[in-house]
């Protein structure tokens, strides 16, 4: 019993390691540059035991991402109003709080699509509430407005991040709240 507990504190160890090394080589390097001998070097592991657990580095951050993803969909469970608008609010928080693994992994040597992934996780929910109150926008329409929402909210939050997240959370979600509900507005 010991010996298992003992075991699941190295295998933590371990993905700290290689959790914190990648994210100190990607402040260097995009993603694609890195060699699983590298991060194992600097990670200080054997690659046996990276390969143990992982394809490639491609396959690691998927699966470091997946797992920030279902983190964040377990979070917004809680949320009352779980769409878009309300949903940017919980992230730009997220982000800030959680800067050291967010602001690497969203920098430009990151996975430039983990932003758009984590704005898709209430597409669904979003889309629905939509049909509700936006009477005169098709189904079209509303897929359009979320993809536009989305990609603009994209650009901010990287400028956000790039400026160290300089502004309060609060702050950044208030003005993205603004522009959607101006742009949402003529379909009411």
């Amino acid at each position: 019993m010991v010996k298992g507990g003992n075991m699941d504190k190295r295998i933590e160890r371990t993905n700290t390691r290689l959790r914190l090394s990648l994210l100190d080589l990607i402040k260097e390097k995009r993603v694609q540059d890195i060699t699983v001998l590298e991060l194992c070097k600097v990670a200080n592991i054997n690659r046996t035991t990276f390969y143990k657990y992982y394809l490639d580095i491609e396959d690691y951050v998927n699966k470091l991402e997946s797992t920030l993803l279902i983190n964040l969909k377990q979070e917004i469970t809680n949320i009352k109003r779980n769409y878009l608008i309300t949903y940017i609010g919980y992230i730009v928080e997220t982000i800030k709080k959680e800067k050291d693994i967010y602001q690497v992994l969203l920098s430009k040597n990151g996975d430039k699509l983990f932003l758009r992934k984590i704005l898709y996780q209430v597409y669904n929910e979003s889309i629905k509430e939509w049909e509700r109150l936006l009477k005169k926008a098709s189904k079209y329409d509303l897929d359009n407005i979320y993809k536009f929402i989305v990609d603009g909210s994209t650009g901010i939050i990287e400028s956000w991040i790039e400026s160290n997240c300089k502004d309060e959370p609060n702050t950044i979600a208030l003005f993205i709240n603004k522009l959607c509900m101006s742009g949402l507005s003529s379909f009411i």
